[in-house]
This record gives structure tokens, sequence and C-alpha cells, in this order.
């Protein structure tokens, strides 16, 4: 994820339109009116539209219609009739303007693992519509608009270089201070939780949020933001992530992330090798189960490794979690199971073939789902979860049967 000239830009001219707007409303006219607000919202379009191209792509526009007007209608401003709009960018971004425009990136739609984390932030956006506080930032601001700010903005739209940009920027007191700049901490934190109140009233699973805040998060440890005044109009991502999972529990939310965004499922396969063959469960690239016989329910050994599979991205679909892996027993046979469903059965043939015991064989099985499951999360954390992990090593793990 990105944090680019454009992003920067669009922050700067949000404030910088609506803070006009705050001057005009100020002289007299009614507050935030739906008229003000659309007036001012055309405003800062136009700009945004004279830096950005917008993306034509039919299919996802009309998602992303069909996600905000169910947002809007679970929102504490139903009524409002919002205008959605691409931008073809690769930057990771979606924002809102006074009188309902809402704007999605490209690069969003490419990033966002599923639509239930492009469901979270646009009730992001759309909550800060409802609270006004595009309008009510740039009212507590007006007064700082100078010209070293409106010289920053020049700079960027004209491309200035790098110095350029720096010069103004530590000449700008009130940029240095962080008095101007997007939306407040306070505000960001508000925005977070009211999306979560729109999206639990809707189809779209509120985790999905959480989700995309991870990955921000992981962004974040590997590459702090630099403490520039305009740049810290979010709460920091780790923050926001606990935050968020603070609302989901004490809602009552199960956070199983698997619900809510793409993940890496566990793959059956045939392995030929030496003049044999053989099958195998692998998750994370980690061998779970090697299956070398058919056992008495299947014709092949792949059929039961696709079925041990199966089984097994069910369980974890349904959000299984590490102490929920254990060792059962079925008919007098080991099992491994998750969440209390038997995901495979050991067989006396199948130890037999390995020249073990069949306890040892389902315990390494539970051993080796324990360490995939551990990797999946460490790869939450460092933000690479759900991206292809090319020239990753193969763990081998236990060898077994399946489930009859």
């Amino acid at each position: 994820m990105k944090l680019t000239r454009g992003v920067i830009l669009i922050a700067l001219l949000a404030a910088l339109f609506a803070g006009a707007g705050a001057c005009a409303y100020a002289a007299g006219k009614p507050p935030f009116s739906e008229e003000f607000e659309k007036k001012i919202g055309a405003e800062a379009a136009a700009q945004v539209e004279k830096e950005y191209k917008r993306y034509e792509d039919e299919e996802a526009h009309t998602r992303l219609v069909a996600m905000v007007n169910e947002i809007a209608a679970a929102s504490s401003r139903p009524n409002v009739v919002y205008d959605v709009r691409l931008l073809d960018t690769e930057d990771v971004n979606a924002f809102s303007l006074p009188g309902g425009i809402v704007y999605v990136t490209k690069g969003l739609l490419e990033e966002a693992g599923s639509d239930h984390e492009i469901a979270g932030v646009l009730a992001h956006e759309i909550a800060h519509n409802c609270t006004y506080d595009a309008l009510r930032q740039a009212e507590k601001n007006e007064e700082m608009f100078t010209t070293n700010i409106a010289a920053l903005i020049t700079g960027i739209l004209l491309g200035a270089n790098n110095d350029m940009v720096s010069t103004i920027m530590v000449a700008g007191e009130y940029v240095r201070r962080g008095i101007l700049g997007g939306y407040s901490i306070k505000m960001e934190t508000a925005a977070d939780a009211h999306a979560m109140e729109y999206i639990m009233r809707t189809s779209y699973n509120p985790v999905g949020l959480v989700t995309f805040m991870e990955r921000l998060a992981a962004e974040y440890r590997r590459k702090p933001q630099l403490e520039l005044g305009f740049l810290k109009t979010h709460p920091d991502s780790p923050d926001r992530v606990v935050a968020l999972k603070e609302l989901l529990l004490h809602a009552g939310v199960d956070l199983n992330r698997r619900a809510a965004t793409e993940w890496e499922r566990p793959i059956a396969e045939e392995v030929h090798s030496g003049g044999s063959s053989y099958a195998h469960v692998t998750l994370r690239g980690i061998e779970i189960v090697r299956m070398l016989n058919a056992g008495p329910a299947h014709e092949t050994p792949l059929a039961r490794a696709e079925e041990a599979a199966g089984r097994l991205t069910e369980v974890m679909q349904a959000g299984l979690q590490r102490f929920q892996v254990g060792v059962g027993q079925s008919g007098g046979n080991p099992t491994l199971v998750g969440d209390g469903t038997i995901i495979f059965v050991v067989y006396p043939e199948d130890a037999q073939a390995l020249g073990v015991d069949q306890g040892e064989v389902a315990q390494a099985a539970r051993v080796a789902l324990l360490e995939a499951m551990h990797k999946e999360q460490l790869e939450r954390l460092m933000g690479t979860i759900d991206r292809p992990t090319e020239g990753a090593p193969e763990v081998p793990a236990a060898e077994a049967g399946a489930a009859g």
C-alpha cells in the first residue's frame, strides 16, 4: 500500500474546498444544508478529477453502488443519495466528499481481499459524511488556510520536486504543528465505530474492516509513517485494529477472519516420486497428511486426500482456532479433529505402511496443522498473508490415512 503524492493531494484538496465553503455558511447561510454540502462537494470533486482520470468498470461500479446503498440505508442519514465514482490510480484509497460523493480507487479494488473489506472501508467513509466531518473540520481550521498551505497544494499540483515541497512544508507553521490536514484522530476513531454499527445492520461481515486494517497495520510496522502533521490524520493503524477488535468483542461478533477475506485453503495433490506415488494435503506449504493407500472407503489415495482437504477447509472457514485442534477416536482408530469435526482417520494399514504407531501419526498431523495455522497468523501480522510465497520450502509432517 502506498501513501503517494495523490493521496496527500486528495486530503489537502478536500480540506481546502471544505474550508472555503465554511466561510460561506459562517456568514449566515443555513449550516450544512443539502445545497451547501453539494456545492462544496462538487467543487472538491472538480479539483480531484483534474488530477485523476475516472476509471470505467461497469461491473465494479454496479457492485459498489449496491454496497453503498445498503450501508447508507443502515446509517444515521439513510436519505442521502450517494454518487459512487471510480478513479484510475493504483493508490489504495477511498474517500467521501460533502454532498455524498464517494471515490474508490482501482488500487483499493485490487488490494481488497473481499467485498466485506470494501464494504468496511465504504462504511467508514459514509460515517464521515453522516457526521459532517469534512465540514466540521474545515470550520475548526478555517483560519489556518494561509499562503503556505496554498503554496504546498500548488507545488503538488504543478509537480514540484521533492526539495521544493519539503521547503514549503518546513516553512508552513501550521503544517508543522499538524493543525491542518484532513480529519482529526478523534473523528477517525469515531468513524470506525460508526462504520461497525452500520455494517452490523447489513449483509456484510464487520470483520472485513479489521482484516483490511490489519494489512495497513502490517504496512505501518514495516514502514512507519513520518511524523508530519498532515500525514497524522489517522490513528496509527495498529491502534485502530485493537480498537476495532474491542468493538467486535463487546458486540459479541466472532472474530473469524477467514469468513471475511480471502485465505489460503488446504490443497490435495498427487505426488510422483522415485517410481511411486502418493497423495497429500498441504496448508501454507506445510504437509499436513500423506495418503499412502486408498483406505476402506475410497478408490484412490487422492480421493481420500481430497475429502480430508475438504473437511479441513470447512472447519477452518467456520473459524477454527488452534486450541480446537486435537486427536480423537473413531471406531477404535485415532483421528485428527478440528472443533469436534473428524478431519481424517488413521487406519491400521496406514500405520503398518509407515512402520509407526497409529497414535503417533495422528499426533504428528496435529502438530503440522498447528504449525500451518501459526504460520498463517505470523503472515497476517507481517502483511504477507494471502500472497504467493514463491520459493517457500515444503515442511514435511505426518503421513497417514484419510477419513473413510
